[in-house]
Parts: C-alpha cells; structure tokens; sequence
C-alpha cells in the first residue's frame, strides 16, 4: 500500500478559555488520506473541523503531534518545500462573498496563484490557463474582466474554484463551500466538485456538517465531537451501520421526505439509545 499523502499524528491545538486554563479545540486527532481520497470531515460547529483543516495549511500552528504531506513534515519545511505545499493544496473557503477581493477583476483574482507559483508564465498563457479553469467551472472568458459584485453567489464559488484549480494542485480542501449558498445551488457546486474530483483526480478534504452533501461527495468519512475523532471509515459501511451514537445522531438529522420512514428511523434511534443507557458499563 502507497504511503498517504497527507497525515496527521495526534495533532492537539487548544485555546485559553479566559478563566487560565486551556481548551482543546483539536484533541488528538489522527488521520491519514491517499492520494485521490475523497474525505469528508463532518461534526456540528465547534467539533474541531475547521481548525483541523486550519493547522494543515498553516493558519493555525499546533501545540503538539505532526502534520506530514508527501513526506514532508510541515512544521521542519523548507522554503523550498512550503512553497511546493502552497501550490499542490489548495483551499476553498465557504464564503463566497469575502472570499474574493472585490477590487481586482476575475482575471486577475484566478492569476493570482499563477504569478507566484508559475512565475515564468507570460502575460497571455496566464490568460490562457484562466480561461481553460473557467470553462471547467461553467463560466467563459466573458467573466476574466468583470468584478465579483456582477456574479451571483453560485457564480462567485465557481470563481473560487477555479482560483484554486489554476496552479494544478493535488489537493483541493473545501471548507463548507455550499452552506452559503441557496439550496438549488448547492447541487449544481456539489456536482461539479464530484466532477472535478473524478475527472481531475484531486485528493479532496471536504469540511460538512451535513452528512448528506458528504455522502454524495466522499468515498470515506471523519466524524468529529469535541475536537475528537468519534468515527472514520468508507461511507458506505459508516452510513450503514455508524458505531458512535453521535454519527447516528447525526445520520438522524438527515431529512427524509417520507413522514413514515422518517419516524420509523426516530423511533429505532430513541430505541437504541435507551438500550445504550440502560446496558451496565
């Protein structure tokens, strides 16, 4: 079996809570992804996911554990090295409306990346490879001199998107990009990150908490409570039979359109949790 691209060795980052004692935010977590994994992180706000993804790229430095990818060890890098993360690992915020700087066109916010990764790249190929990830997102060249104030939010995402596909990565990081976004076009974003995922062969983090989007996304599944890992495996066997009762809490909050199933599914829940209170330790 191939080494992971990425991994996480007890990785803890805590917080002072104002009273002079500490609060882990991140309580060893460990994890690890190969390359083309699609996995989804999943938990409510304030489980620990979004500062998971944070001491991965950098935003956040951990107080203890290791982060390697491809072999690297983040926190002993060379420049060399980061420079080399920063554009294999790419990130996809989840507001599309701050996300971008309003003050520079299309053009120039997919080149962004292009002109400190790719730095021999002449004027007219970057406008080139802007237009080539464009027309993979759905938009044409049409929008390279436009401002993100005349897009809409789906259309602002896709922008993101493609900002993030222009210096080829390997890994894209999603941090909830559609829960900004109306419910109609959340699909069409879900879809074509599917796609993106399929046909370019990225290695995905995808950050949810909603189990649904994950499970049309994602080939395996991290569940987190509290900044520690509860569960992870392939979707199809978490999804089917979830060990942790906080993964089936979750699970249960998935709507079903059909009323019957729906509390038939409620009903098995508060039977298996009065069967857990009730079980001696």
């Amino acid at each position: 079996m191939s080494a992971p691209i990425l991994e996480l060795r007890d990785v803890v980052k805590t917080y002072g809570d104002g009273n002079g004692g500490r609060v882990a935010a991140v309580d060893h977590v460990s994890v690890a992804v190969t390359e083309g994994q699609g996995l989804g992180i999943v938990g409510e706000s304030g489980s620990g996911k979004s500062t998971t993804v944070r001491c991965i790229v950098g935003l956040e430095k951990p107080d203890s554990g290791t982060i390697t990818y491809d072999g690297i060890d983040l926190a002993s890098a060379s420049r060399a090295e980061r420079k080399r993360f920063r554009r294999e690992v790419q990130m996809v915020f989840q507001d599309p409306y701050s996300s971008l700087s309003p003050r520079l066109s299309v053009e120039e916010i997919v080149g962004e990346g292009l002109v400190v990764h790719a730095p021999r790249m002449s004027r007219a190929q970057r406008r080139d490879r802007c237009v080539e990830v464009l027309e993979t997102v759905g938009l044409d060249a049409g929008a390279l001199p436009r401002f993100p104030r005349s897009f809409s939010g789906g259309q602002r995402q896709r922008i993101a998107i493609a900002r993030a596909l222009a210096p080829e990565p390997r890994m894209l990081i999603c941090d909830e990009p559609v829960s900004a976004l109306d419910v109609s076009v959340q699909a069409q974003v879900i879809t074509l990150l599917r796609r993106m995922h399929r046909e370019l062969g990225l290695t995905m983090l995808f950050i949810a908490h909603d189990l649904a989007v994950v499970r049309h996304l994602c080939d395996s599944v991290l569940v987190m409570h509290e900044g520690r890992v509860e569960e992870t495996g392939p979707v199809s066997s978490v999804y089917a039979q979830p060990e942790a009762g906080y993964t089936r809490a979750l699970l249960d909050a998935i709507p079903i359109p059909d009323p019957a199933r729906d509390r038939a599914r409620r009903a098995r829940w508060r039977a298996s949790t009065i069967a857990e209170e009730t079980t001696p330790a």
